[in-house]
């Protein structure tokens, strides 16, 4: 039986992170139904519960040497995909990508985005561990240009966010009065993106401001 790693921002809760995550098991029990499938997880539990999972890591609360031994048992490990590839983080989502690298474990990078990487250490992080990789897709162009400013010396292949391929579901009137909306007149969302490490030219203030004058 073959068993994937999947490594990326999951367990944080993060709708696009969590939705990337349901399409990417859905297509992994499609086309290879009986892996066995291990998530890199920030909250292992909340992944255990909600996915259709054989195992899931507490990645972020474990040392190195203790996920030595997961990572060895894996025929494949793929980062990604999201937006995890930035200065505050790179390291962090590249540690296992590291050490499958290390005993010869193939390693792919599914769907990513990248940016911003400013600092050297950042940069040539990513450079060396996505070299070595066996494959790399990328959810832009503009994260295959970066990735080969940073000197990422593969081949670099731009697709689709793996979270087009979420199914709908079914979502009633019912839903949304026990969470106390009104169902009698149009309904419009905002999906509100708040500063932080991979956002860090965000000007709040600003920007809200903006999704105030879109909302009028």
């Amino acid at each position: 039986m073959r068993r994937i790693g999947i490594s990326g921002s999951y367990g944080g809760l993060n709708i696009g992170d969590e939705a990337i995550l349901t399409c990417t098991i859905a297509q992994l029990r499609s086309l290879v139904p009986h892996a066995e499938i291990v998530i890199f997880s920030r909250n292992a539990d909340y992944t255990r519960q909600n996915y259709e999972v054989d195992r899931a890591v507490a990645v972020r609360q474990i040392t190195r040497k203790e996920i030595i031994p997961e990572v060895q048992q894996l025929d494949l490990l793929l980062l990604g995909g999201g937006g995890i590839l930035y200065d505050d983080e790179a390291h962090t989502f590249l540690r296992e990508v590291r050490i499958a690298q290390q005993f010869n474990i193939p390693t792919f990078c599914y769907a990513i985005g990248a940016g911003p990487l400013l600092t050297p250490e950042a940069r040539q992080a990513v450079r060396e561990v996505l070299t070595q990789m066996n494959g790399i897709t990328v959810r832009s162009i503009k994260t295959k240009h970066l990735l080969e400013e940073v000197g990422v010396d593969q081949d670099i292949v731009v697709t689709a966010d793996p979270a087009l391929l979420l199914t709908p579901q079914p979502f009633t009137d019912e839903m949304l009065m026990r969470e106390g909306i009104c169902t009698e007149r149009p309904l419009i969302g905002f999906s509100i993106r708040e500063p932080g490490g991979a956002a860090p030219g965000l000007d709040e203030s600003a920007y809200h401001k903006l999704i105030a004058d879109a909302a009028d």
